[in-house]
Parts: structure tokens; sequence; C-alpha cells
């Protein structure tokens, strides 16, 4: 065996196989970390799936929000918080359930007649929305949530009005702000309450918003019937297009 053939045979060097047991190495801990993200990722994205039905039915019936139920999404949102704790919508899906315990608690009281136990349940959910926005500050579902908690805490004050502020400021076109002004200012309307004459001009152009944008249509039309206000609701917007016209209850005769 000549010199040139021994070099042709010679065995890796030592360097050369660290290089590659490193390398797979390092393959393999990116491989297994990306499955455990993955697998987070799934586990966490049926959470939030399972609990964003569970509040979309329980909005449209909300006698089925029981005490269970929603300690067990409250428990499922928890969980995926465990993987991703800096993930702002997961606080805001939080603080809804916190507002949602509150309000069965609230209807708990009533037919037991013992003391409402539901301002923990209020100052859990405003925790939780508080999160959200630092996470995330341009996010108008959690400054409408904090706008809520201070109105079922019976707090319409200055606070309250600055977080309607920063919501429409945030998102003037999401389906969620046009909600919550036509819940809380048809309420002040059918009340005859001060604050209707405060929030009256930004009422009326939410209901036009909220009639012409599907995922709020439905909710704004229950909030007209509920409040009994179809009539004046048309008067409201009678400068309003035929469409938005025609989905206000007994605003249009087709005779």
């Amino acid at each position: 065996m000549n010199k040139h053939t021994f070099k042709a045979l010679k065995l890796p060097s030592i360097n050369a196989i660290n290089k590659v047991l490193v390398l797979r190495a390092i393959i393999f801990f990116l491989a297994l970390w990306s499955f455990i993200w993955s697998a987070q990722l799934f586990i966490a994205g049926n959470a939030y799936y399972s609990v964003k039905n569970s509040i979309s039915a329980w909005q449209r019936a909300p006698e089925k929000a029981s005490k269970e139920k929603i300690e067990q999404a409250l428990g499922k949102i928890d969980n995926a918080l465990r993987y991703f704790p800096e993930n702002a919508l997961y606080h805001q899906m939080k603080g809804q359930l916190h507002e949602w315990m509150a309000f069965s608690q609230v209807e708990l009281t009533q037919t037991t007649g013992q003391q409402r136990p539901a301002d923990a349940n209020l100052r859990q959910a405003a925790f939780s929305y508080q999160k959200s926005l630092q996470l995330r500050p341009t996010w108008s579902g959690s400054w409408i949530g904090l706008a809520s908690v201070k109105w079922k805490q019976g707090e319409v004050d200055e606070t309250f009005y600055r977080y309607l502020e920063q919501a429409v400021s945030a998102g003037p076109q999401d389906a969620i702000v046009h909600k919550f002004f036509a819940e809380f200012g048809l309420e002040m309307f059918t009340a005859r309450s001060i604050h209707y004459v405060t929030i009256q001009k930004k009422l009326k152009h939410h209901l036009d918003l909220g009639l012409q944008n599907p995922l709020s249509r439905d909710f704004v039309v229950e909030a007209i019937e509920k409040n009994q206000a179809s009539d004046v609701v048309c008067r409201w917007l009678r400068a309003s297009s035929y469409p938005v016209r025609k989905r206000i209850p007994n605003c249009i005769s087709y005779k």
C-alpha cells in the first residue's frame, strides 16, 4: 500500500466526528422543541376555541352559563395561559369568563336572597383585561371589557368614558364596540338616565354601524327589541341607508 492509498483510506478525525455528533444533537433538540411547541399550541388552541364556543352559546342563551360550566372554561383558559402567558387574547377571554361568573352568581343570589358575591369576579375580570392591554394596548375588546366591569360595578364615571374612548380609538369598526354602545346606550335611554345625554350621538352612530356589520347585527336588533326602542331607533336613523333601516324591527312597511 503506497502513501497515496493510505491517505485515501484515512479515518475521519476526532474533531470531524464531534462536529457531526454536535450537529445531530442540535437537529434532534430543535425537532424536539418544535414538537413540544406544536403540541402546546394545539392544546392551547383547542382550549381557546372550546371556551370561545361556550361564550358564544351563553351570549345566545345566558341561562346556560352555569357556575360549573364557567369553572370548566376557566380551567381550560388557565391551561392555555400556562403554555402562552404572554397571549393577550387569552387574558381578554379570561376576563370575559370572570364577568360571566359574576353574572351567574348574581342570578344565583336573586333566587336565594343572599348578599351579592360578584365583586371579586368583577375585580378579577378587570385585572385580566388590564393584563391583556399591557400586552396589546390597542385591543378594543379589552377596553370594552374594562368599561363593562365599571358599568356592572355601578361606576359609570369619568374612567368609564375614558375606557369607551380608548375602545373607539382602537377599533372604531369593531363589532364588540357597536354591541356595547347598543346595549349600554339603549338601556340608558330606556331608564331616562343622564348618561343617555352623554352618549346619544355616539349611540346613534354605532347603532348604524352595528346594523351594517354582520358580526354585530343580530345583537343590535335584539337590544332594540329588548328595550322596545324600534320606533325611536327608526327615527334616529331616518337618514341611514335602506339596508340599515329595513333591519330595524317594524321600521319599514312593505304594504
